[in-house]
């Protein structure tokens, strides 16, 4: 039955998928990024964005640190800059002032100032749990959430002590449902921040935090190793243990931690060597030679496992089993080495019928070709050692490789951590919440670029339009140019007063023109707009000649009198005395309209009803009544 904890985490996740709860991970997810503490920087010291950075990758192994510079040179180009192996002081121990004074002082020769250079470290694997899981198909928004829960569901952990961060692979179907495949991954708080703290004492500051199955990945990522369209698997022979790690097409898919390691290699000689080296009872009984001391210790057992690599230094006569063969010495470890194997094969099936195409060993002893090969035919693979310093790639020029294959391998964990970079690498510096809030900063960048680019391509699109019309105006009035010089006229003063007096004649003609001829005009617009019942009975107006008016004006200078206005002088009026015929009711609707009409008239400025009123009307014998009205009309 499940627990009260299972159940809970489930109803949450199913809340969240249909989003009717808000989860304890809206509000502070347990996977926050660990930054370390640093000081502000100046301006002149920040890298420019479109330089690109070193990036160094640092390994600090059992007995010797490990650092590799790379260079992007272009996109999916780069160059391996350099490389350094240097042995641990014999007197340094690890967690100790000596170690960070070793590390500091080491780094400083190969990184320098560290200006522009981001630095990755390799974390011990053991620490950090790697898990695949799989869940509901849901919409971006709420992956995190389904992401925290199921993983909080399936796995043991604490969120105040655990860094969880994630990496969605692909889409899959299982038993008809659409699932998303996540790999999660979490390490100690503490351990992390221990690691952060090691560097910041040395006087470096972290950009990444990887382990080696996410280095190794960066090798097939990055193409620098090719994959072929491959699954490939990388074996790695550890003290403790052994790892196994297995990419589908560059990317990580399946690790897991194998008990059977060097250790375990070191107790199978260990009996091996006591079985072989003892003689029977019978033959001691027979020689009457006292008892002796047939063992080996673990140290002597392993050193002598590592002299089967041709690149450690060989045995002298002081050492146990100095005697024995190469192929003694492989014999002792095979039954080791066959567990080993059997716990592999179980790994590859639970690869669901994908095979392994390819095997690389790394660890102690990864040079020796019989255990090589001895892998690989029990697997029914190719196998090999993983050599990221191969001449034949063609990131690497310049520099000379080390000398034995056992250097070269150690270095391939240095290596994918200097192709680092956290669009490829899962960083436990720098988890899925640190990515989002980059990703939203990416996006508002890019929105006010897209803005700006708009922007400018608007302002040029004007100033293209308005410089077409003005180098059409200029063609314009350089026709408008070459017609008048074509014309050879000469303009002066005396030339214009002339034009101005003429036009001036032309005005006073045509004013006087209309003067005369105004009362013809009249009575033409009044025959137009006067309607068949209207009737005039007389009309009386008032024109004014300019001549009468400037007499006028002279004959009231000499008599001393006032002179008369302007306005009155020029006024003219016409007075109209007329019947409207028609039914009664409908009289004075006649006369509006017969007004509104007289208004309209341009010759018309005002018109005024002085006068209307019904009157009887005897017409032909017979009677009727009309509108008797009287209209003062004002002129132009």
């Amino acid at each position: 039955m499940a627990s009260n904890r299972e159940i809970s985490s489930t109803e949450k996740l199913l809340n969240v998928i249909r989003g009717k709860a808000k989860t304890a991970s809206d509000e502070e997810p347990s996977y926050k990024p660990v930054v370390p503490k640093k000081k502000a920087k100046s301006f002149s010291s920040l890298t420019p964005a479109f330089q690109r950075p070193l990036t160094v990758g640092v390994d600090i192994g059992h007995q010797a640190l490990q650092m590799v510079k790379v260079e992007e040179v272009a996109a999916d180009q780069w160059r391996l800059v350099d490389f350094r192996l240097v042995p641990f002081p014999a007197t340094t121990a690890r967690g100790s002032h000596e170690f960070t004074d070793f590390l500091k002082s080491e780094m400083g020769k190969f990184c320098g100032t560290a200006k522009g250079i981001q630095i990755w470290n390799l974390m011990s694997s053991s620490k950090v749990d790697v898990r695949f899981i799989k869940i509901p198909k849901v919409p971006r928004k709420q992956l995190e959430n389904a992401v925290y829960w199921t993983a909080k569901r399936e796995l043991s952990f604490e969120d105040m002590d655990t860094i969880l961060d994630f990496e969605v692979q692909s889409d899959v179907v299982e038993q008809g449902v659409k699932k998303t495949s996540v790999m999660v991954y979490m390490a100690p708080r503490r351990e992390v921040e221990s690691v952060v703290e090691l560097f910041a004492d040395a006087g470096y500051q972290l950009s990444g935090l990887a382990i080696a199955p996410f280095a190794i990945q960066n090798l097939f990522r990055t193409k620098w190793m090719p994959t072929y369209g491959e699954t490939l698997a990388s074996l790695y022979l550890g003290r403790e243990g052994a790892r196994i790690d297995i990419y589908s097409r560059g990317s990580l898919i399946l690790t897991r931690d194998i008990k059977t390691g060097m250790n375990s290699m070191v107790e199978s000689l260990v009996e091996s060597y006591i079985d072989r080296k003892r003689p029977s009872t019978r033959d001691m009984r027979w020689s009457g030679a006292a008892p002796m001391d047939f063992t080996i210790t673990p140290t002597q057992a392993h050193k002598l496992i590592m002299s089967l690599d041709p690149d450690a230094p060989a045995l002298t006569p002081d050492d146990a089993g100095h005697d024995l063969s190469e192929e003694d010495i492989f014999d002792m470890i095979r039954p080791a080495l066959d567990r080993l194997v059997r716990q592999v094969e179980r790994t590859f099936a639970n690869l669901g019928g994908e095979k392994v195409h390819r095997v690389y060993l790394a660890g102690v002893v990864n040079a020796y070709r019989p255990l090589i090969d001895y892998i690989g035919e029990q697997l029914g693979t190719e196998c090999g050692v993983m050599d990221p310093l191969d001449p034949s790639i063609p990131f690497i020029s310049g520099l000379t490789a080390p000398a034995t294959a056992s250097e070269k391998a150690s270095l391939a964990a240095a290596v994918g951590l200097a192709l680092s970079d956290n669009t490829r690498t899962p960083n436990l510096l720098f988890t899925y919440k640190a990515k989002e809030k980059m990703a939203t900063v990416s996006r508002v960048n890019r929105i006010i670029l897209f803005s700006l680019a708009g922007i400018i391509i608007t302002g040029l699109t004007v100033f293209a339009w308005q410089e077409r019309i003005a180098s059409t105006k200029k063609a314009t009035v350089s026709d408008l140019n070459q017609q008048l010089s074509s014309l050879n006229l000469m303009v002066d003063t005396k030339l214009i007063l002339q034009m101005a007096a003429k036009d001036r004649e032309e005005r006073r003609l045509k004013k006087d023109y209309g003067e005369r001829y105004f009362g013809m005009a009249l009575i033409s617009e009044l025959s137009a707009l006067t309607p068949e019942n209207v009737r005039f009975l007389k009309l009386k107006s008032t024109l004014g000649r300019p001549e009468q008016k400037a007499a006028a004006g002279t004959k009231a200078a000499e008599k001393g009198s006032p002179a008369a206005k302007p306005a009155e002088a020029g006024v003219k009026t016409l007075e109209i005395d007329g019947i409207v015929l028609g039914e009664r009711n409908m009289l004075d609707g006649y006369l509006s309209s017969y007004v509104l009409k007289l208004k309209g008239s341009p010759l018309v400025k005002e018109a005024t009803v002085q006068k209307s009123v019904i009157e009887a009307l005897q017409q032909n014998k017979t009677e009727g009544e009309v509108l008797h009205f009287v209209l003062n009309l004002k002129l132009q």
